[in-house]
């Protein structure tokens, strides 16, 4: 039976192989997730897909499906890329190797196009028209500095819908936006209908505040090489 899904679909866990300084785990994430009265969720680490029956069971028994997913860098390039079995996931590091692989099922995801970072798509999002499912629209903005409005326009040019996401590092950033969508709730219906475009983002600008924490928890602790927060915590996904 239809009904109201609310998902976020790029989150990081202290599971992520790349990034030391995320602390939560993925129940903590969930936990928050069910308060917040999330139902759809993908965990998506950087370059390696996230898999734990215990954290899927963990998440099925609080009403939240988890999708798999995984931020793979594709020619450099961050793309969400959601729905693929592991192996496939986990091996794809070209365009040409992601449109060999893409199936009906699947669902490509440009992440923060626009944002002032070398692993983002930019331009390169117009050379790959018929890769891309959807374009991501990050919570991570301010009313005055928002690189989204060229996310936006990317995807009104190339015909795409968008999706609202975290992209969650510290958990400070986790429910400032999202996405809701109509459908059955599961992995394939899910992404279905928002690569229908019956997907609504709702979202809110961070405040001053919001954007400081998050600046100095994500961007500033990420290059000191002292946090590292993977010897002193529990880790839940299984490679």
């Amino acid at each position: 039976m239809a009904s109201i899904q609310k998902i976020d679909l790029h989150l990081h866990t202290l599971d992520d192989p790349m990034d030391h300084h995320v602390h939560h785990t993925a129940e903590e994430l969930i936990d928050l997730a069910t308060d917040m009265g999330f139902t759809a969720l993908a965990i998506t680490l950087h370059r390696r897909q996230f898999e734990s029956e215990r954290v899927r069971s963990y998440a099925s028994e609080r009403g939240i499906v988890l999708i798999p997913g995984v931020e793979q860098d594709v020619e450099g390039a961050h793309v969400l890329l959601l729905n693929f079995a592991r192996e496939v996931a986990d091996s794809i590091h070209t365009f040409a190797e992601l449109r060999r692989a893409k199936k009906p099922d699947n669902m490509v995801v440009a992440a923060h196009p626009f944002y002032p970072n070398s692993t983002c798509l930019k331009e390169r999002i117009f050379a790959y028209p018929d890769l891309f499912d959807a374009v991501e629209i990050s919570g991570f903005y301010h009313r005055a500095w928002n690189p989204n409005h060229k996310a936006e326009a990317a995807a009104k040019r190339l015909g795409l819908p968008v999706i609202g996401n975290s992209d969650t590092h510290t958990l400070e950033q986790f429910g400032s936006i999202w996405t809701e969508v109509e459908s059955e709730h599961n992995p394939v219906a899910i992404l279905t209908a928002l690569k229908q475009g019956r997907g609504l983002v709702k979202k809110r600008a961070l405040s001053g505040s919001e954007i400081s924490v998050v600046t100095w928890k994500v961007i500033a602790k990420g290059y000191m090489p002292w946090v590292n927060y993977k010897k002193s915590r529990r880790h839940s996904a299984q490679f």
